[in-house]
């Protein structure tokens, strides 16, 4: 069986505009199908699409009785109540704040009054601190009391797709985080354009934080457009146990979980001493496809039965993916799909196709989406693109030029429309000469090396200074780096070399979406 990789029409779906037509979608046609399941005391809870609507609108009837144009904050691990309660929250007409449950006291404060909010709900598990705060604090446990409360005293919902929904934070690898705001358009436009582009045919796995637009958008929302039952993960600890359990053929993740399960099949080699085994079963399968023969499934069936025996395509995005793990996972019989986001964009802007794809890039626009480079600055136009930053109008109108919102990333689009990345704009370092040097250019060269696992390039007096994490087999082996920089510097011009390479020996700080935060590199290198 040939890998077929060419061009094909976007996908006919259906066009939508608000929450309301969202849970409405799929009542006439499949309304007892399973839309969510998850494990609450042991035992697999399923809610079929009629559940989550008649939840949602009887929950919209106890936030409407409560509250008018609030800002309400939610704040826990993924679970049905935080879906439902961020749906009815935004169709009663207040704004969900999303917010991290990993933030210290200072920290949720800082965004509470950021986003003018109040009053939060809120995972007990995760969050116990904020009932000793000043706040207007319910948990997320008695979710299914408020939605009793609604069933009682039934409103008339009234939508209003154009005004504030939701408020995402930027992730702030550079910098503070922003309150970007969403309406309900923004958000619809961004699943229908995505899902132009992809479409799944069996059941998803959500992990990914809901705090973050690509955990809650693309990996809970966008699944319940498509049809796609879709497993609720709480824990990370029970992932591999759920994947087993739900076999799911699509699973959206950030670069971070894709080292990781790399990581880990080449340790469970390793540990079983098959290492030369799977090396050789690579070569072999990946000769016998240059004849168009497909026998992935049958020679890593072992490998594949850890993700359920039924996984075909892996959608990653939000951050920075070395093309490696597209081609070794592919070897294996897993399609990784690379796409390109920001959260200011609802957040998906392009995405590689099943079979359209370019490794190395982004993948293809979305639907109603126009990409602009101006100055090599990726530019996004569309109804995807946000309100703006919550009571932020300086910063809102340095991203906001005439129609478009300019991204801070580098970047192009080739001849046949496929989106690459070379930079971030910030990151640029100026050389003394006023020549200007995108360092992940430099950091994509050295990854591909065996050695580096993780490695940034900054500016220290004058000099270009590589930062790197080794892979375990060179974490004490600082000849082999020295060589590897001169070998390097052999090729580039004078004021391109690195002066000089910095082993760490530990994991750069990453935020919670698997992003190096680059103002913190020097914590965790050694003396």
């Amino acid at each position: 069986m040939k890998i077929i990789n060419k061009k094909y029409a976007y996908y006919n779906v259906s066009k939508i505009n608000n929450f309301l037509e969202l849970i409405e979608l799929h009542l006439k046609t499949k309304p007892l199908d399973t839309a969510f399941s998850y494990h609450l005391e042991g035992q697999t809870i399923n809610k079929t699409y009629q559940d989550v609507y008649n939840d949602v609108i009887n929950l919209t009837s106890y936030f409407y009785q409560n509250y008018k144009n609030k800002h309400i904050a939610l704040m826990g691990e993924n679970s049905y109540n935080y879906l439902i309660c961020f749906l009815a929250i935004i169709l009663s007409g207040n704004t969900s704040v999303l917010v991290d449950k990993d933030l210290n006291q200072e920290e949720l404060l800082k965004n509470l009054k950021t986003s003018d909010t109040k009053i939060i709900y809120y995972s007990p598990t995760y969050c116990s601190y904020i009932k000793d705060l000043k706040l207007k604090s319910f948990s997320l446990d008695d979710t299914p009391k408020f939605i009793n409360s609604g069933h009682k005293k039934p409103c008339k919902i009234k939508v209003d797709e154009n005004k504030e929904a939701a408020i995402f934070f930027t992730s702030g690898t550079t910098g503070p985080n922003k309150a970007v705001v969403l309406s309900q358009k923004n958000i619809m436009s961004d699943i229908y354009g995505a899902s132009s582009l992809y479409e799944p045919h069996g059941s998803v796995v959500s992990f990914l934080p809901f705090h973050h637009a690509f955990g809650l958008i693309t990996g809970a929302l966008k699944p319940y457009y498509y049809g796609a039952p879709t497993f609720l993960n709480k824990s990370l600890k029970h992932l591999i146990a759920d994947f087993q359990e739900i076999k799911p053929e699509t699973i959206f993740v950030v670069p971070a979980f894709l080292e990781l399960f790399y990581k880990q099949i080449w340790k469970n080699a390793r540990t079983q001493h098959q290492e030369k085994i799977l090396k050789a079963s690579l070569k072999i399968s990946n000769g016998l496809l240059k004849i168009n023969f497909d026998l992935r499934r049958k020679i890593f069936k072992k490998i594949l039965n850890q993700f359920g025996g039924n996984l075909h395509y892996i959608i990653c995005g939000g951050a920075y993916l070395d093309p490696k793990y597209v081609t070794w996972f592919r070897s294996l019989g897993l399609e990784v799909l690379n796409g390109y986001g920001i959260t200011e964009c609802s957040p998906v802007v392009s995405v590689n196709r099943p079979h359209h794809f370019k490794d190395g890039s982004l993948g293809q626009i979305c639907k109603d989406v126009n990409v602009k480079i101006i100055e090599e600055e990726i530019c996004v136009q569309g109804p995807n693109v946000m309100l703006g930053y919550y009571q932020d109008k300086k910063a809102t109108k340095e991203v906001l030029i005439d129609g478009y919102f300019h991204t801070g990333d580098l970047g192009y689009l080739d001849n046949d429309g496929f989106l690459f990345i070379t930079g971030r704009k910030k990151n640029i370092i100026i050389l003394s000469n006023g020549e200007n040097i995108s360092p992940e250019v430099i950091e994509s060269v050295l990854l591909k090396d065996k050695g580096v696992c993780e490695a940034i390039i900054n500016m220290q007096n004058n000099h270009l200074v590589a930062h790197i994490y080794p892979t375990e087999e060179y974490l004490n082996d600082q000849e082999y780096f020295d060589n590897l920089i001169y070998e390097y510097n052999k090729k580039q011009p004078k004021n391109h070399q690195i002066a000089y390479v910095i082993l760490r020996n530990k994991e750069f700080i990453k935020n919670n979406n698997g992003k190096i935060m680059r103002n913190k590199i020097n914590e965790g290198e050694k003396g």
